[in-house]
């Protein structure tokens, strides 16, 4: 009964308001725990690796999260199907780093929590610049991960096609430029996802409060209590669009994603849960791995826009993302991935994957094999790259 009414488009609306979020925070509210769902992940195909013969295989520490769809139960099965030594590392702990000498690799973010995040952007630099483990996000891509202005930046200098967003942490700045560009603008938190944090700007008044509030002493306050957004706005164009935006997901050569609708009366699609699975447009795939062919992650989340005027537009993405399901694209019902040939063309393979096994496979070839087989194999051995599809 309850799910039923959090579905509602008005209580979906309300749930993502600033000061509902902030309002449940002074209330009781269950402790974070881990959620094992190795239960219900059986379904699925197993993603295996053919692991060279010659290299010893790394150890793996796991970094738990918190999540209701966690990941770290999809890394425990790929590692235990592929017969992969892992422990789970307790990255909070006082002792992290005598910890982190028994594994080769550490995998897992516990949360996207300001401070989670910034915890392990700065632990796992040290992680591989210091200790020399391999980290899965990397440093980069933690540093990408729910950082909507890195976003930006890279975006505007690779040309891809990003909404147009304004980003300033001066006061004088902003305001000026406020006075001549184009409304309704959307207004971003970050770090924040699912909707959180983000809301429309009609005008140029309340562009000039947020400004105001945010460059003020104390900040301006956000959806979390513990947070208040400081010297820094962020201000995105808002694209007149056909009523949903995109999720396009790459792995590789292979593609997964779906359309999310926009509640009536609302401009938000991330984190609404109303989704429709049905043939993803090949511009958004291309324009998907584009993106990735700068990001370089193993797994990529583009979130694009299908504007009135005809042309698609980004608006996030991040390397770094929950996964609901098995059956991330369906097409006529039927779920599997869309795998790019090299001829430039897509197929479509039936089948259910975890989308975090995939990436964690692919992360292994790609990041983790080329660094040990060039330290690690001795010259004149002959290397031959195993097979991924």
């Amino acid at each position: 009964m309850f799910e039923g009414i959090k579905n509602i488009n008005s209580i979906r609306r309300i749930r993502k308001t600033m000061w509902y979020s902030r309002l449940r925070q002074y209330f009781p509210m269950p402790e974070p725990k881990y959620v094992d769902d190795r239960g219900r992940l059986n379904g699925a195909e197993i993603v295996s690796i053919p692991w060279p013969a010659y290299i010893k295989k790394p150890i793996f520490g796991i970094v738990q999260d918190a999540d209701q769809y966690p990941k770290w139960t999809r890394y425990r099965r790929f590692l235990e199907n592929n017969s992969f030594d892992f422990g789970f590392y307790s990255i909070h702990h006082y002792d992290w780093i005598e910890q982190a000498k028994r594994f080769d690799v550490i995998i897992g973010v516990p949360s996207n929590t300001f401070y989670d995040l910034s915890e392990i952007r700065s632990k796992y630099e040290v992680l591989e610049t210091h200790m020399g483990k391999k980290c899965y996000p990397s440093p980069f891509h933690m540093r990408l991960y729910e950082d909507k202005c890195l976003e930006a930046y890279i975006s505007q200098i690779a040309g891809l096609p990003f909404a147009t967003t304004y980003i300033s942490q001066s006061k004088e700045d902003i305001l000026q430029l406020l006075k001549n560009i184009k409304y309704p603008l959307v207004s971003k938190i970050i770090p924040s996802s699912g909707s959180q944090g983000v809301e429309l700007v009609h005008t140029v008044e309340k562009g000039c409060q947020i400004v105001k509030q945010a460059f003020s002493r104390s900040g301006r306050k956000t959806h979390m209590i513990s947070y208040r957004q400081k010297n820094l706005v962020c201000f995105q164009e808002f694209i007149p669009n056909d009523g949903y935006d995109i999720r396009v997901i790459v792995v590789g050569n292979q593609i997964f994603g779906f359309y999310r609708k926009v509640p009536q009366g609302d401009f938000r699609a991330s984190g609404m849960n109303i989704e429709e699975m049905r043939e993803l447009p090949v511009e958004a795939m291309k324009i998907a791995m584009r993106v990735n062919k700068i990001i370089k992650s193993p797994a990529l989340a583009v979130d694009i826009l299908h504007g009135l005027d005809g042309k698609y537009y980004i608006i996030e993405f991040s390397p770094n993302f929950q996964v609901a399901t098995s059956a991330e694209l369906k097409l006529k019902g039927k779920p599997g991935v869309n795998i790019l040939d090299e001829d430039g063309a897509y197929h479509f393979k039936e089948g259910r994957y975890w989308i975090d096994e995939l990436a964690l496979r692919e992360f292994l070839i790609r990041d983790y094999l080329p660094g040990v087989i060039k330290n690690d194999v001795p010259a004149g051995s002959v290397i031959n790259e195993p097979a991924l599809y």
